[in-house]
């Protein structure tokens, strides 16, 4: 027996949601050098603004526009997009849009098949949303760093991160990440040929997914 495809716990979706408001977050210390990006590369426009809440507006821009890249799988744009996001939130010391930048970070090296650098930017997005209190946040790193583990064919280490955000989610009510969690660890079981467990996590997946209506989650399941 094998399910289907690993429901990847993406950051995007809520993000692009969330940053409308220009309000929420995910978080670390990476300087514009590292990420090989260079502020004479960034549109004028960017250069030449001066205050916190300009400079806000066009590290906005830059990730929403990351956002629609990464939708239309322009993979390795969406990384130069998010990269230079980060190096203005960096800038401004807005943290909450340092989180938000590494996070997609992670989720693009994801979708590059690079799980090694994903790890690390999903690492520094768990340190963050820690760091600030973002339970939400924090829970959906540990699902992504599940992810990447399992990416990666560690599929222990893919139960212990899915087995921490299972229990932010109940504990915060997140029932879509709840039931994104329990489908996480039944493919994860799965893999390791505990088809017992595969099944009993997928049921509950499949309890929750047509309780929240999540037409996905449910054929997923």
């Amino acid at each position: 027996m094998r399910f289907t495809k690993f429901a990847t716990t993406t950051i995007i979706t809520f993000l692009l949601v969330v940053i409308l408001n220009a309000n929420f977050g995910y978080m670390p210390q990476l300087s514009g050098a590292r990420l090989g990006v260079d502020w004479q590369f960034l549109p004028q426009t960017q250069v030449l603004a001066q205050t916190p809440e300009e400079l806000k507006g066009q590290a906005d821009q830059l990730f929403n526009q990351g956002n629609q890249q990464y939708n239309t799988s322009q993979f390795e744009a969406a990384l130069q997009s998010w990269q230079a996001a980060l190096v203005i939130y960096q800038k401004i010391n807005y943290r909450q849009g340092e989180g938000w930048a590494l996070g997609n970070l992670g989720i693009a090296y994801d979708a590059l098949g690079d799980y090694t650098k994903a790890i690390e930017y999903h690492q520094q997005c768990l340190a963050i949303a820690r760091e600030i209190k973002d339970r939400l946040g924090e829970g959906k790193s540990l699902g992504n760093l599940g992810n990447a583990y399992y990416a990666l064919g560690d599929y222990t280490k893919a139960i212990e991160y899915q087995q921490q955000r299972l229990a932010i989610a109940r504990e915060i009510k997140d029932r879509l990440g709840e039931g994104a969690a329990l489908g996480n660890l039944g493919l994860a079981y799965d893999a390791l040929g505990d088809y017992t467990k595969a099944i009993e996590y997928q049921q509950q997946r499949l309890a929750i997914a047509r309780e929240i209506k999540d037409r996905l989650g449910e054929e997923q399941s």
